[in-house]
Protein backbone atom coordinates (compact mmCIF):
# COMPACT_ATOMS: atom_id res chain seq x y z
CA UNK A 1 0.00 0.00 0.00
CA UNK A 2 2.52 2.93 0.90
CA UNK A 3 4.37 2.15 -2.18
CA UNK A 4 1.08 2.89 -4.32
CA UNK A 5 0.92 6.27 -2.14
CA UNK A 6 4.58 6.72 -3.20
CA UNK A 7 4.22 6.10 -7.22
CA UNK A 8 1.30 8.77 -6.67
CA UNK A 9 2.90 11.33 -4.81
CA UNK A 10 5.76 10.83 -7.60
CA UNK A 11 3.36 11.32 -10.19
CA UNK A 12 2.34 14.63 -8.92
CA UNK A 13 5.94 15.46 -8.65
CA UNK A 14 6.50 14.77 -11.84
CA UNK A 15 3.44 16.72 -13.58
CA UNK A 16 4.29 19.66 -11.22
CA UNK A 17 7.90 19.45 -12.40
CA UNK A 18 6.97 19.87 -16.04
CA UNK A 19 4.68 22.41 -15.65
CA UNK A 20 6.71 24.66 -13.95
CA UNK A 21 9.61 23.69 -16.64
CA UNK A 22 7.10 24.77 -19.44
CA UNK A 23 5.92 27.80 -17.59
CA UNK A 24 9.89 28.68 -17.22
CA UNK A 25 10.26 28.47 -21.14
CA UNK A 26 7.06 30.79 -21.64
CA UNK A 27 8.76 33.28 -19.63
CA UNK A 28 11.99 33.18 -20.99
CA UNK A 29 9.99 33.44 -24.72
CA UNK A 30 8.69 36.15 -23.28
CA UNK A 31 11.43 38.10 -22.27
CA UNK A 32 13.43 37.42 -25.46
CA UNK A 33 10.65 38.48 -27.41
CA UNK A 34 10.60 42.01 -25.43
CA UNK A 35 14.53 42.41 -25.60
CA UNK A 36 13.93 42.33 -29.45
CA UNK A 37 10.90 44.91 -29.10
CA UNK A 38 12.97 46.93 -26.95
CA UNK A 39 16.59 46.44 -29.41
CA UNK A 40 14.84 47.53 -32.21
CA UNK A 41 12.79 50.46 -30.22
CA UNK A 42 15.99 51.59 -29.86
CA UNK A 43 17.79 51.15 -32.97
CA UNK A 44 14.79 53.31 -34.81
CA UNK A 45 15.28 55.93 -32.41
CA UNK A 46 19.11 56.19 -33.15
CA UNK A 47 18.08 56.56 -37.02
CA UNK A 48 16.54 59.34 -37.65
CA UNK A 49 14.60 60.21 -40.98
CA UNK A 50 14.21 62.99 -42.95
CA UNK A 51 11.13 63.99 -41.49
CA UNK A 52 12.68 64.72 -38.16
CA UNK A 53 14.84 67.21 -39.38
CA UNK A 54 12.32 69.34 -40.45
CA UNK A 55 11.02 69.25 -37.15
CA UNK A 56 13.59 69.82 -35.07
CA UNK A 57 14.82 73.03 -37.47
CA UNK A 58 18.88 70.46 -38.49
CA UNK A 59 19.37 70.58 -41.50
CA UNK A 60 21.51 68.11 -43.16
CA UNK A 61 23.99 69.38 -45.50
CA UNK A 62 22.54 69.58 -48.92
CA UNK A 63 19.75 71.81 -47.59
CA UNK A 64 22.24 74.33 -45.91
CA UNK A 65 24.43 74.75 -49.11
CA UNK A 66 20.79 75.08 -51.06
CA UNK A 67 20.02 77.90 -48.30
CA UNK A 68 24.07 79.32 -48.69
CA UNK A 69 23.70 79.42 -52.64
CA UNK A 70 19.98 80.89 -52.99
CA UNK A 71 21.64 83.49 -50.59
CA UNK A 72 24.36 83.72 -52.60
CA UNK A 73 22.66 84.86 -55.45
CA UNK A 74 19.93 87.20 -54.09
CA UNK A 75 23.55 88.47 -52.95
CA UNK A 76 24.98 89.00 -56.73
CA UNK A 77 21.78 89.91 -57.91
CA UNK A 78 21.50 93.06 -55.42
CA UNK A 79 24.59 93.78 -55.98
CA UNK A 80 24.01 94.12 -60.33
CA UNK A 81 20.83 96.51 -58.77
CA UNK A 82 23.50 99.02 -57.45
Amino acid sequence: MAKKEDIKKMEENWESLKKEDKNREQEEFRDLKQKERDRDKSKSKKQPNKEDSTKTGKANAREEREFMDQTQKEKTANKDKL
